[in-house]
Parts: C-alpha cells; structure tokens; sequence
C-alpha cells in the first residue's frame, strides 16, 4: 500500500515545493521547481501564489524564495534542536573517533526520511551533508531503521502509508533486540551504515550512524564496531 487516502494532495505538493526552496539554497526560478517536482507550472503557480499570501514565499522578480514566516514557525523547533545537539553532540564525536567514519546525529522527520542535525567526517570535523531521501529513507537506512525500531506509531504509519519490503518488520524485530541497525547497500550502492538510538528518559529520540565504503565497512566489521560503541559510549547515548 503507497498512497493513505486521508492525505491531502494539495498539501503535501505546497510542502514539496517549500522543501524544494530550501534544497536550492532559499530560492528557485518557476522553471526549475518544476522540473525538479514534475508538476505542471499552472498548478505550482498556485500553491506557490497561496504561499505567497499566506507570507511562507516571497515573489523576487522572477525566483521565488521562502519567506521570513517560516521563521517564527522554526522558533520553537530551533529551541528543541539546540538542546538536543547540547545533549548528543559528546556522544556523535567520541562515537566518531570510535569509528573513524563519517558519522551522523538524527532525528525522526515523518515517514520519508531523517533529519540529520549534524555530521562530522573520519577526521572529526563537521560535515555538510546534501540532502538525500535515499540515503535518509527510512525503510532502508540503518538510522531510519533504529528510529522505526522504537517508535511503533512512526513505524505503523509507514506500513499504512509507504511501499516496504516484505522483510521489514521482522528486520524491525531484530533491532530493537540487538541494540543497532545495518544497512548493506540499500540506500545507496557500495555504502555500508550502522546506527545505534539515543535516549532521553528512556525513550529512544535521535540516533547516532556511521557510513563508509562497503569494502571497508563489511557487515562484521559493523557489527563489532556497533556492539564496541554501545559498551563504549553507554553513559553518552543514555541521558
């Protein structure tokens, strides 16, 4: 099952576009937009005018950019972000020497991909990460699957509303079970990822991941550095 009826298109096409501005650095020409959503021109220039008056986009000449309302929406969100990167931000750089990976700090973002809040290379340096569903997917990254693991509302949703793979909740099973999560190869070819949760009060609310070539990072290789990271970093992950 792909498509939950109570959804509403109209809204999820204006929140795309909104996604799309921001994937473009904040501002896009009509031409663009359309191209990269694969929808009509008519129809975008209508959510696009509805954002307009709502003041979530902004008309400058011929881009549209978004509009400084989304700032007091972010707000409170900047806030929750902030604690929550003063919280694990010890645990992403000592899990980063541990791994000598890149390594990522995440958060759950809705049914079709994480949200990383921040990412540091093999060398411990911070890392600016492209936004990419495929590697952020959650039914096929390691980080999706440890945040899909520990939610179970999160993971009904995606069964009711998103194609899986058939495999997908035993493999669910077995993460919450073991601690960690792997990905072979499923998000992108020739990229091997593990991720382990984080906790706050008990309740898993972000995760830790490391990705590298699959040469290098084959599944046992993974799999001893997970289990070293959980006994390692007990006391950073559980806070």
């Amino acid at each position: 099952m792909t498509t939950n009826p109570r959804q509403i298109q109209s809204l999820e096409r204006a929140m795309r576009l909104l996604e799309l501005l921001r994937a473009e650095g904040g501002r896009a020409r009509l031409n663009d937009l359309a191209v990269r959503s694969g929808l009509g021109k008519s129809t975008i220039h209508g959510l696009l005018d509805t954002l307009i008056s709502l003041g979530y986009v902004t008309r400058e000449q011929r881009f549209y950019a978004l509009g400084l309302r989304l700032r007091q929406l972010a707000q409170p969100l900047n806030e929750t972000e902030q604690r929550l990167r003063q919280a694990f931000t010890p645990a992403l750089r000592a899990f980063a020497e541990l791994c000598g990976e890149n390594c990522f700090l995440a958060v759950p973002g809705g049914t079709r991909a994480y949200l990383t809040l921040a990412a540091l290379d093999s060398r411990g340096l911070s890392l600016q990460q492209p936004l990419d569903s495929r590697r952020d997917g959650l039914a096929t990254s390691a980080i999706g699957k440890v945040l899909l693991a520990h939610d179970r509302q999160l993971a009904r949703q995606l069964f009711r509303t998103r194609a899986v793979p058939e495999t997908l909740a035993q493999e669910l099973h077995q993460v919450a079970n073991q601690g960690f999560a792997l990905d072979l190869a499923a998000s992108r070819p020739d990229l091997h990822c593990f991720a382990l949760p984080l906790r706050q009060r008990g309740q898993v609310v972000a995760a830790l991941g490391a990705g590298g070539p699959a040469q290098r990072l084959q599944a046992p290789v993974m799999r001893r550095m997970a289990t070293r990271a959980m006994r390692s970093l007990f006391d950073l992950v559980k806070c």
